[in-house]
């Protein structure tokens, strides 16, 4: 009886002990930088929380910290307000509206973000594994639907609309137009290469089946284009099939998740699609929603040639048959 209570004694002890400390530690994060005990995913938690409040310049620079976490990370903030198209005095702004000192604090949190990354396979899967046994299975799918809608958000705001609008217009003006996407991505090159077929000539899909790889991309040149679909961790080929498309003088859209990527450093147009991603692998989601999209933009500047290319394509599927009555 007495080991009993000694054991009930210690054991509210420890957890008056735990709540104290947690006192303490309320009190002394007021008078810490952020950037200290912040980590992103608090930072993106904070700026949703504030969006709706702040000024248009301000939620202007948060959209781009939140579609671009991996360019706060590595570059200057005067480089981040020219990507953003804003004065760098709006991203110092933006950094003290969220309770950062300075700037360099405040970008301290993605640099922490950026370096502690790609963990491995099987550390995400424990990750995972972790996560739903907490949450259930209900929190997890809806914290899934809510990362997704997120990144749809970012994909297809109205702040990208010049890239989309660069990317219709390189892709109707282009001889010829080469579809590129590997490993996960070869389902979205392959959607993209199957609608885009279907409204005008011209549109091969760069997929190196037997190994002929370098063969698929032999003839193209400075009348054609290149889409590459491309995203964290990067395919050294699609890296490769990049560079030697732009050193051809081909037009490269890159569709990434990031203005730094690989693929995207190189490109003439980028499309971002960007990818919070809470799973084992990166999701497919943005990047299937920017080939849709794309095609319909192609299919909306079309002129009669395009309606023709759309009836021969339905007159062929209905000869042979493709679809059920």
């Amino acid at each position: 009886m007495f080991s009993e209570l000694a054991n009930y004694d210690s054991k509210v002890t420890f957890i008056e002990q735990m709540f104290t400390l947690r006192r303490y530690w309320c009190i002394l994060r007021r008078f810490l930088p952020r950037s200290t005990y912040m980590n992103k995913e608090d930072l993106d938690k904070l700026i949703e929380a504030r969006f709706d409040g702040m000024p248009p310049k301000l939620q202007c620079a948060a959209r781009y910290v939140l579609s671009s976490p991996k360019d706060i990370a590595v570059q200057s903030m005067r480089g981040v307000a020219t990507n953003a198209g804003l004065r760098p005095a709006s991203m110092l702004r933006l950094a003290r509206d969220l309770g950062f000192d300075n700037y360099e604090s405040f970008k301290a949190v993605f640099v922490d973000w950026l370096t502690g990354q790609d963990p491995s396979l099987v550390t995400r899967t424990a990750q995972l594994r972790v996560r739903s046994a907490s949450e259930g299975t209900h929190e997890l799918l809806s914290n899934f639907l809510r990362a997704e809608l997120l990144n749809l958000d970012r994909t297809l705001n109205a702040e990208n609309e010049p890239s989309w609008l660069s990317a219709q217009q390189a892709l109707s003006d282009a001889r010829s137009i080469y579809v590129l996407g590997l490993r996960s991505l070869f389902s979205t090159a392959f959607y993209f290469h199957y609608v885009l077929s279907s409204l005008r000539q011209g549109v091969s899909l760069v997929h190196g089946t037997g190994g002929t790889f370098a063969d698929d991309l032999r003839r193209i040149s400075k009348e054609d284009v290149l889409i590459c679909f491309s995203a964290a961790p990067y395919s050294v080929m699609s890296v490769q099939a990049a560079s030697f498309a732009v050193d051809h003088g081909a037009t490269l859209i890159a569709v990434s998740d990031s203005t730094l990527s690989p693929v995207a450093s190189r490109a003439n147009i980028t499309v971002l699609a960007p990818n919070v991603n809470l799973s084992v692998f990166p999701s497919v989601v943005p990047h299937m929603a920017v080939a849709h999209t794309l095609a319909q933009l192609v299919a909306t500047a079309g002129g009669e040639q395009t309606l023709e290319e759309v009836a021969n394509s339905e007159a062929q599927l209905r000869e042979f048959g493709v679809y059920t009555p």
